[in-house]
């Protein structure tokens, strides 16, 4: 939105409408209107091939020298534009998640789920970390510092939709949920475990002896004569608080598991997590 209440993409829209008809004249090579070449001039730099941006601090704010010798530091609405595309050069976007706004930033193949604040953040560091370009000689630092904290110039509004949403790939949602959503990361891991289970080869049936865990479907390995490896899944139909627990268990005769109780059980690790526990049944599987 510029001062005068014109939106950033009606501006966009109209630069995009005019653009053809300019171009084609220059193809012509005719003479161009003096308001043409200032339309054609203004469309060539908003649509120019993107660059990064330079940490030039005169791209970021604008300095007004008073009659009275003052200095003022401000920012218009190019700008604001300015600071919104250095951020999303850097990997910070906006995006939508279940109808819900969310902040995030790339770094390489990762999406680092992240609050407005973090955004705001990220430029006020650069400003602390003294990381801007050709500030002139009549500026304090402190005074580029104060302009940041006085007017706030990173606002949620049309301008920073423009530069930073975007949209997430079906793997970043899945990455984007683990790491913001407990019941999501749970049920994920569960289904994970299942799926290694099957891969591992392991057998089911139900602990219907109760004898270590009621009721709980039981999947089961050899490892050793009449030894086995085993995996009671408790609380199998109670979606958000369900696991597993680990164990090595004898049994004189495979048929009992899960009928009769087993004559030796000895825990390896309750409430298994397949990331942080594999190392303990590695030597198992590998037999």
């Amino acid at each position: 939105m510029d001062r005068n209440g014109t939106s950033f993409k009606t501006m966009q829209g109209s630069a995009q409408q005019q653009a053809p008809n300019v171009i084609n004249n220059a193809k012509k090579k005719t003479p161009l209107p003096l308001f043409a070449k200032f339309q054609l001039n203004l469309t060539q730099q908003f649509f120019k091939t993107k660059k990064n941006m330079t940490k030039d601090i005169n791209n970021f704010i604008t300095i007004v020298r008073q009659k009275n010798g003052r200095v003022k530091i401000t920012h218009d609405i190019q700008n604001e534009a300015n600071i919104y595309k250095l951020l999303h050069e850097l990997g910070y976007c906006k995006s939508k998640l279940d109808n819900k706004r969310i902040y995030f930033r790339r770094d390489k193949a990762n999406v680092i789920p992240l609050h407005l604040w973090d955004i705001k953040n990220a430029f006020l560091v650069m400003l602390k970390n003294l990381e801007f370009i050709n500030i002139p000689d009549d500026i304090e630092y402190e005074d580029i510092l104060n302009w940041y904290y006085r007017q706030d110039p990173i606002k949620d509004n049309g301008l920073f939709n423009h530069y930073l949403s975007d949209n997430l790939t079906e793997p970043e949602i899945h990455s984007f949920r683990l790491q913001t959503d407990c019941i999501y990361k749970h049920k994920f891991e569960i289904q994970q475990m299942l799926l290694k289970l099957e891969e591992w080869k392991f057998d089911k049936t139900v602990d219907i002896s109760s004898s270590i865990c009621k009721n709980a479907p039981l999947y089961y390995k050899k490892i050793e004569t009449n030894k086995f490896l085993i995996f009671s899944y408790f609380n199998s139909k109670v979606n958000t608080n369900d696991g597993f627990d680990c164990w090595v268990a004898t049994f004189s005769n495979v048929k009992h598991i899960g009928i009769k109780e087993p004559l030796k059980l000895q825990d390896i690790r309750l409430s298994f997590q397949l990331d942080r526990d594999f190392q303990l049944i590695k030597d198992y599987l590998i037999k």
